[in-house]
């Protein structure tokens, strides 16, 4: 394994934006896996990822784990533009960075759960720089599928977290809040997805991920659901062995590693 840090792949209002490289180093080119941070959208480095990065490059993946703008200094869409930024770096160097670009995934927890799914469904440009490219699998770990009708599809815990994600209430704004849903971009083109969430988890309500899952399936689109029995937001040791079992499988099956 080889470590490439502070890899920058962009820069926005003077922030220069920068990734964590982990590749397996075994000579060809690596299907890669972004890798992105959870922390409500305010809080939360790439290095929180670090371990998780370096067990899944053992598994035979690159991964390249990103930081992004954090609200609220930088509110929506900040954050998603830079990790369809982030992406698309990837692709145009993947020669470079011996990765290979037709083999791209994204896997987050919580807010960064929220992001993959974005990077999986949406296809909207919100960086207007560049082309926003599909990638070839997403895993959602108690992401927040939906944010539109905030006090309806999340606990309350959740709603300064997402007033501070997208500077404003909803009442007025309510275009911004799907657009910023995940939700909202569901039809029969988007990435294979997998969604993880924990039962008990009191922060991200579980029912919103298994009504993403239904909205995905029924329109033709190729998602798999699992609830962790007795898991709540942050999860149990025995709880992310399962975690990690669950999406290393489906990322090998999704972007052809053995």
């Amino acid at each position: 394994m080889r470590v490439q840090p502070n890899v920058q792949y962009g820069e926005r209002d003077g922030v220069p934006l920068r990734l964590d490289l982990f590749h397996p180093g075994q000579g060809e080119l690596a299907p890669v896996v972004l890798m992105i941070h959870g922390g409500g959208w305010i809080s939360g480095t790439k290095n929180d990822y670090h371990d998780e990065a370096s067990w899944l490059c053992e598994q035979g993946f690159a991964v390249a784990v990103p930081e992004y703008r954090l609200a609220p200094l930088y509110p929506f869409p900040a954050a998603i533009a830079d990790i369809q930024l982030a992406t698309s770096f990837l692709r145009n160097e993947s020669k470079r960075l011996e990765i290979d670009s037709e083999r791209v995934g994204a896997i987050g927890n919580s807010a960064g759960g929220h992001l993959a799914a974005m990077t999986g469904l949406c296809t909207k440009p919100f960086n207007h720089e560049v082309e926003v490219a599909p990638v070839q699998a997403v895993v959602n770990i108690c992401g927040l599928a939906d944010i539109r009708n905030p006090r309806e599809t999340n606990f309350d815990i959740a709603i300064p977290f997402i007033e501070q994600f997208m500077s404003c209430g909803y009442e007025g704004n309510e275009q911004a809040y799907a657009d910023a849903s995940p939700v909202t971009y569901v039809c029969p083109e988007v990435a294979p997805i997998l969604i993880i969430h924990g039962s008990d988890d009191d922060v991200v309500k579980p029912e919103v991920s298994a009504q993403l899952h239904e909205a995905l399936s029924e329109c033709g689109a190729e998602s798999y659901f699992y609830e962790m029995p007795g898991e709540a937001h942050s999860f149990s040791f025995d709880g992310w062995m399962k975690v990690r079992e669950l999406y290393l499988d489906f990322l090998s099956k999704k972007l052809g590693v053995s």
